[in-house]
């Protein structure tokens, strides 16, 4: 089981009209009305759905009361902008700015409340963003195969031979083996990607297409660019050093601790019909479209 992001919160208040001036006004919210005349207010991509109090939708909470949430949202601009905005609307800070732990690190917020005394939490991560999505979660759902490795162990630092040479590593791809794709497989497909590059984009450092539906690993370093010892028809696309081969974990000096998202892709089908010239985000979209189970390995590395 995994749970990819919150989607929704539900909010009982005292006056739906109020409150979506108050959240439209402060806080930039987008009100929306779906359904048969419900209210909510959108915002990056999550929502918050209204209900009136005494006329909540079923089901509801066992004991739905206005003025008990504690809601903590992640600012998009600084936050000496968030505390001039709110002071040019004459909208009171009851706290802040304290420091607090947000989910995937250290946050700084300022504490205030809505029309019903919810309390609301304004941050911004200190690093200067939030951790970024798991791609994959944002991805049609498909079922798990079994990703193992010798080299690499999901959540743990990356060996300094996975590590890119610009940084002293030995720019080795890791041993993977694999087991417990669908009988419809056709072929693998295996990438590595690092959704925590600051680009907007990540950062793909690997992307290994053709192997047939029979191989069940490759050893060390079969991402070197040679590919005469990889299954005939297997090649390679260029990663975003511009290198048709593995490269190594190679994150900004003090930035936050990156992901390196190793995936092994069975596929539906022998030929994804790409070139090794073609650019790694249209195969991105061609590999999805064809991806019928998935194994992730998520090893990490952060440079002092």
């Amino acid at each position: 089981m995994r749970i990819a992001r919150a989607d929704h919160f539900v909010l009982t208040v005292r006056d739906i009209d109020a409150t979506v001036e108050w959240y439209r006004t402060v806080l930039g919210m987008q009100p929306i009305v779906f359904g048969d005349g419900r209210h909510a207010l959108a915002f990056g991509t999550q929502k918050f759905n209204l209900h009136q109090a005494g006329r909540e939708l079923e089901p509801k909470a066992a004991t739905p009361t206005p003025g008990s949430a504690d809601l903590c949202l992640i600012s998009a601009v600084p936050l000496d902008t968030v505390q001039a905005h709110l002071h040019t609307l004459g909208v009171p800070v009851e706290l802040g700015p304290v420091a607090r732990t947000g989910a995937t690190g250290p946050i700084t917020s300022v504490y205030l409340r809505d029309p019903d005394q919810n309390l609301i939490e304004i941050s911004a991560y200190d690093a200067g963003r939030p951790q970024a999505p798991d791609p994959y979660d944002l991805l049609p759902p498909v079922p798990a195969i079994s990703l193992t490795s010798g080299d690499i162990t999901d959540g743990m630092a990356l060996d300094e031979r996975h590590i890119h040479d610009g940084l002293g590593g030995g720019n080795q791809s890791p041993a993977l083996s694999w087991a417990g794709a669908p009988d419809a497989t056709r072929g693998y497909a295996v990438t590595c990607y690092d959704p925590d590059a600051p680009t907007g984009s990540g950062f793909w450092h690997w992307m290994l297409l053709g192997l047939p539906a029979d191989c069940t690993g490759l050893p060390a370093d079969a991402g070197s660019g040679d590919t005469t010892h990889l299954p005939n028809g297997a090649f390679h696309l260029r990663n975003d050093f511009g290198q048709a081969a593995y490269g190594g974990a190679y994150p900004p000096a003090g930035d936050p601790e990156h992901r390196y998202l190793f995936a092994v892709h069975a596929l539906d089908t022998e030929d994804l019909g790409l070139l090794s010239e073609s650019p790694a985000g249209y195969a991105r979209f061609v590999l999805t479209a064809h991806t019928i189970a998935r194994g992730v390995l998520r090893p990490t590395f952060r440079r002092d």
